[in-house]
């Protein structure tokens, strides 16, 4: 088989840096200039369909200082990117990200996705509270019952903060089951604005009736793990050595990163995604996941049969 003359990821992250990256690109092979947005069913906003997730680093500053988690944040929004995926726990304080992203005077311009994780109706009121407080928001955009911890309390009390204009979008996610019985049951009875997944080409068991579901009850799809392939971030160990396809270029792919992401943004349920990295390099790689072609139903079959060839 012969492969195309492409970037590898590692290719990718030593030839460029942050501020020189994009340029680095071949930006001529991208059918558009901006990068693809998607809006949440019955929403009108839209949003750029490649953010960012949650590393530890947001957690906590680490040793490095504060300007790492901010260069991740502004690679994001350098390469169009707006959507945040909040750290879920506090450790006992609300985690540092949210002091950066104010610093930065982002706190307005980025769609925010938070999470409950406590058990407790009035813990689940304050955890939210400091959630919001934590970012200088009077309104987040999406919150979430995480992993349904608790979802009996949590789910009323997103309910009562959207009735009070405290969130515009609710939900639940589900990042560690793949049976997916709990999920669907919430999904036909509670009817959430929005779910979150891990989904990617291995994990795909949601593609059965989960995403078929929540695209025909008009439900928006958060996707996490889109380079988990047992362990998170097994893709790359998988793909280290290997050239793409040449067909990769025909919906404008120039990374393994790409390969998984664009593959992901194909299946028309899908919202968006939340990628976790410690590296604004790798930031601008995925990023530009959302820019380009995305590959037909063909291709994505070619795509798949094309990966589990190499496990």
């Amino acid at each position: 088989m012969t492969h195309t003359k492409t970037l590898s990821r590692r290719q990718f992250l030593a030839q460029t840096s942050v501020v020189a990256a994009a340029s680095a690109l071949p930006s001529a092979s991208f059918a558009q200039e901006s990068m693809l947005t998607r809006a949440i069913p019955g929403s009108d906003q839209q949003i750029p369909v490649v953010g960012l997730g949650a590393p530890e680093i947001f957690f906590t500053t680490p040793p490095e200082g504060p300007e790492l988690p901010k260069s991740l944040i502004q690679a994001m929004v350098d390469q169009g990117g707006r959507l945040l995926d909040t750290p879920a726990f506090f450790r006992p304080d609300p985690p540092d990200i949210g002091g950066l992203v104010t610093e930065m005077n982002l706190q307005d311009e980025l769609f925010l996705i938070g999470k409950i994780t406590v058990e407790g109706t009035e813990a689940a009121k304050d955890h939210f509270a400091k959630t919001a407080s934590n970012f200088g928001r009077e309104q987040m955009d999406v919150m979430l019952v995480h992993n349904f911890k608790d979802i009996k309390n949590n789910w009323e009390v997103l309910k009562e903060a959207k009735a009070e204009g405290k969130v515009r979008h609710i939900g639940v996610s589900r990042t560690y089951d793949t049976t997916n019985e709990e999920l669907e049951q919430f999904m036909r009875t509670e009817n959430p604005d929005v779910i979150m997944l891990g989904y990617n080409m291995h994990q795909n068991e949601h593609e059965e009736r989960i995403l078929p579901l929540a695209q025909d009850s008009g439900m928006g799809v958060f996707v996490v793990e889109p380079f988990r392939v047992v362990d998170d971030g097994a893709l790359f160990s998988l793909t280290r050595g290997k050239e793409l396809p040449e067909w990769a270029a025909e919906f404008d792919c120039e990374s393994w990163a790409q390969f998984s992401l664009k593959y992901i943004l194909s299946n028309p349920a899908i919202t968006a995604i939340v990628t976790e990295t410690t590296s604004a390099n790798h930031v601008v790689d995925n990023m530009r996941g959302g820019y380009g072609k995305l590959p037909d139903q063909a291709m994505r079959k070619r795509m798949s049969e094309h990966f589990f060839s190499m496990l």
